[in-house]
């Protein structure tokens, strides 16, 4: 599968981030569908625009990153998660795994460590396709 045909939505408040993820991932070839700065407007945006895969920091004003997890999961059932926040705390992580958050990555980020997360998802989402019949 090839990097540009996953829909990607960033969602974190902080401007920074944003552009650093955006960067990264369209040197990469994947598409950026949507960036929002908080949780409401990225379950909103996740619903218009149906992203595969949803870039959620924890942390933000209003609703946290992982109080988002169950409505974005709740209309798009089968989109991967990954948070991307600086708090790695084990409890943290085992929330939003528990929520139904895929991976993480941790801030500050590096293109390596986004470019190779990244990847690890396109193979799921290679293996999960189905293989046509002969």
């Amino acid at each position: 599968m090839e990097s540009s045909s996953l829909r990607i939505l960033i969602v974190d408040d902080s401007d920074l981030s944003c552009a650093l993820l955006s960067v990264i991932l369209r040197s990469d070839n994947y598409n950026i569908v949507g960036i929002a700065h908080d949780a409401t407007t990225g379950i909103q945006m996740a619903k218009a625009q149906k992203p595969d895969v949803v870039l959620l920091d924890i942390i933000m004003p209003g609703v946290s990153g992982l109080d988002a997890i169950e409505p974005i999961k709740a209309i798009l059932p089968n989109v991967t998660i990954l948070m991307v926040s600086g708090a790695d705390d084990a409890d943290v992580v085992t929330t939003a795994i528990q929520r139904g958050a895929q991976g993480y990555i941790v801030k500050p980020f590096n293109s390596a460590s986004v470019i190779g997360t990244m990847r690890k998802v396109k193979e799921k989402f290679v293996l999960a396709k189905p293989v046509p019949e002969r």
